[in-house]
């Protein structure tokens, strides 16, 4: 009798014996998921106090901490880094992130120290960060900008994979990485850079600004051999502070928007008997041939993404980093006293 109630209840036994096991490990990872969790949290905001005692000056004894003050003190933050004053702003965000424990928080506070020129405190915050949130785009594209700057070129495009992993379009990203491993490659010898960018501006003509400018620094010669009459005005500030020794007279004078612009330069006796279609040029052509030669013309530069304007050039816009997006637009205005020679 014994043997039979055994025998019978033998498989329910069994059955629950496996369901206990199975709720112990469920239990056993859910609390190792929490542990690893939590001890990643602690990690991210704890390695941030190595930054506290030369950063951040506001402390609990002296500015107690309330929720109320988040907001107030966040726009506080963001008009310091606004108006260029990273110190202030790195010390409002490290006192906020103390005692919020806000992972946006941390990631601006990364993009904070990027401007600042902080680069490793930023890739410090931004591997942290990637630790919890692997998939993060946005600190994804933070972390390559930071390698870029560094011109640690392999480490970028690990980077570039992982966010091409999550079916991102990073074509014209790759090809302006590889732009800057060429420009910056100090085993090539000149010759060999010029044949690189001339094989990269065949295979990315959205690179065109990018690689004459350079070209004309290695070689004059070859950078006219590309030059483009249709894409002229992207180029327009670089021919105009062109160095005499580096002008192609017969290239010049075979192309009227050339000639037009560098007589309006000063450089050409004679003007083409057409106008170029560029403004600021044709103006200082015919102020010239009126006899006033104190014209010159000034460059501003305008990112076509953010319509953010900057003084001077740039391959990336100093704001939102877009690449290719720089759009050239000049003025008149009366000469200076000296005027810089070239742009290269």
């Amino acid at each position: 009798m014994n043997s039979f109630i055994f025998d019978y209840y033998d498989p329910i036994y069994s059955i629950l014996l496996l369901i206990l096991i199975a709720t112990v490990i469920a239990l056993g990872s859910q609390g190792w998921i929490v542990y690893k969790k939590d001890k990643l949290k602690k990690n991210l905001y704890n390695f941030l106090d190595k930054f506290d005692d030369t950063s951040c000056e506001l402390e609990e004894q002296d500015v107690p901490f309330e929720k109320g003050m988040m907001k107030p003190l966040l726009l506080l933050a963001r008009a310091f880094e606004q108006s260029g004053d990273y110190d202030k702003s790195i010390n409002i965000f490290l006192y906020l992130i103390r005692h919020s424990k806000d992972d946006e928080l941390l990631v601006h506070l990364g993009k904070i120290y990027l401007k600042a020129g902080f680069l490793q405190r930023a890739e410090e915050i931004f591997v942290q960060m990637l630790k919890r949130h692997p998939r993060r785009i946005d600190v994804l594209f933070q972390l390559e900008l930071i390698y870029e700057a560094l011109g640690e070129f392999e480490q970028a495009k690990e980077v570039i994979d992982a966010i091409e992993a999550q079916n991102i379009d990073v074509k014209d990203l790759l090809k302006y990485l590889n732009f800057l491993e060429i420009k910056s490659n100090h085993t090539l010898n000149t010759s060999e850079k010029v044949k690189a960018l001339e094989k990269l501006l065949k295979e990315e003509k959205r690179l065109y600004r990018l690689i004459i400018k350079e070209l004309f620094i290695l070689d004059s010669k070859v950078a006219w051999s590309y030059f483009d009459t249709k894409r002229v005005t992207e180029i327009l500030d670089i021919l105009w502070y062109l160095p005499y020794s580096k002008l192609q007279l017969d290239i010049i004078l075979s192309d009227r928007i050339l000639k037009s612009i560098y007589f309006a330069r000063g450089e050409i006796a004679k003007r083409p008997n057409s106008l170029s279609g560029i403004f600021s040029v044709d103006l200082l052509c015919s102020a010239r041939e009126a006899g006033y030669f104190e014209g010159d013309i000034s460059f501003f530069y305008l990112c076509k993404e953010c319509k953010n304007s900057f003084p001077i050039s740039f391959e990336r816009c100093p704001s939102c980093m877009a690449i290719n997006s720089i759009k050239v637009e000049a003025r008149v205005e009366k000469k200076a006293d000296k005027r810089g020679d070239s742009l290269l």
